[in-house]
């Protein structure tokens, strides 16, 4: 007997769901994605959104993040939140700057798929648990953020993303170029995910409660490691497409809950 996808996260923190773009297209976006990083960083930094005033996973745009000791993140990588509505903020500057123009009319289909698939997931909650649909969806801007991400090198092993649970409500990690990516209830049970092919995954993150108040789910604890050697050294260790869904006026938790496993001694 088959599981439906609330069975499913009932026992586990994430599911693998149908993503109907393929990977030749997903690999052209993240092709755009590097040529955009290419770009002078006054071009890179222009667009500058925010969906939501109320935490940072509602700010659209480029982000550069280096290593530093003072934040608990201490990672370095560069990526960029996207949502459909930048393409009418920024028509007259899309219109002056093919690149990105390019990189965002690519990023479109796979916001778009990524809409349909988590509503198709989270639409078989909704019997249960009235109002699930109506929290995301019913918004002139629904909450769901694209994130193109490019980890910078690491030495084999070693944390490209350290353990944490995503602030959002759900992620769906829609690809990567290598696994690394591991997910648990928390730190003794992390395992590496393997991302099947034509699939997306759907994982339950820290403020899942927002959108659906049972203690029937868990968020998936989670990070990722530097798998493949072959990288090392390289311009680049890894880069992943996800996606963060959360409720319209939804305030995020803080660092303290989202990290609060994470040992930086360890």
């Amino acid at each position: 007997m088959i599981m439906t996808p609330t069975e499913f996260l009932f026992k586990k923190p994430y599911i693998q769901v149908p993503f109907g773009i393929e990977q030749s297209q997903i690999n052209q976006a993240k092709d755009a994605f590097f040529a955009f990083l290419a770009l002078p960083d006054e071009i890179k930094h222009h667009i500058q959104h925010k969906i939501s005033p109320m935490h940072r996973r509602g700010e659209l745009g480029f982000i550069h993040r280096d290593l530093s000791d003072e934040d608990i993140y201490n990672d370095s990588k560069d990526f960029f939140h996207f949502h459909p509505v930048l393409i009418e903020q920024y028509a007259d500057f899309l219109s002056k700057n093919s690149v990105v123009k390019d990189f965002l009319n690519l990023a479109i289909p796979i916001w778009q798929e990524t809409y349909d698939v988590t509503r198709r997931v989270l639409g078989t909650f909704e019997n249960d648990y009235p109002g699930t649909m109506s929290k995301i969806y019913d918004a002139a801007e629904p909450h769901i953020v694209l994130r193109f991400l490019k980890y910078n090198w690491a030495s084999s092993g070693e944390y490209l993303a350290k353990p944490h649970f995503d602030s959002g409500s759900f992620t769906l990690a829609i690809s990567e170029s290598c696994p690394g990516l591991r997910i648990g209830t928390g730190p003794n049970d992390l395992e590496v995910i393997n991302h099947e092919a034509g699939k997306a995954l759907f994982m339950i993150s820290s403020n899942f409660r927002k959108i659906i108040d049972t203690d029937k789910l868990s968020p998936g604890w989670h990070d990722v490691i530097q798998t493949d050697e072959t990288q090392i050294g390289k311009a680049f260790a890894r880069w992943a497409i996800v996606a963060f869904i959360d409720g319209h006026n939804v305030t995020a938790l803080p660092k303290s809950e989202t990290h609060k496993w994470y040992n930086p001694l360890i």
